[in-house]
């Protein structure tokens, strides 16, 4: 287990908050890093995804019909069976990042959903 050493005011927050909570402050510091873990990660894969479609012509030139892998703006590995990419690229960047997208001349459907909306019955 590491220890993380934050300043004193900080710290004063954390217990505090833990109390409140009814908590231990170690699940809270692990709460929040989780989530600031999961935030930029969703950040890179957009930052990725840009990437794919800025490349996508020469993508589709090289890799057609293929699933890419792209980290840090690059492909670091293509398949045509998804899985076997999967396994390969976890084995290699463990639970960084990666995003796994196949490649196509087609464009990418774009789904719309539409927000449910409650109505009453003026009867």
């Amino acid at each position: 287990m590491a220890t993380i050493t934050v300043q004193p005011d900080l710290a004063q927050d954390l217990e505090q908050l833990a109390t409140r909570r009814q908590s231990q402050v170690e699940e809270i510091v692990a709460t929040a890093l989780r989530r600031y873990i999961r935030q930029a990660q969703e950040e890179k894969m957009k930052e990725e995804a840009t990437t794919f479609c800025e490349m996508h012509a020469e993508l589709v030139a090289q890799y057609d019909g293929e699933v890419v892998a792209i980290h840090e703006g690059q492909v670091v590995d293509h398949d045509k069976d998804f899985v076997a990419l999967h396994r390969r690229i976890r084995q290699r960047f463990g639970r960084a990042a990666v995003l796994l997208r196949r490649v196509s001349s087609e464009p990418e459907r774009v789904l719309a959903f539409r927000s449910p909306r409650l109505e009453r019955d003026e009867r």
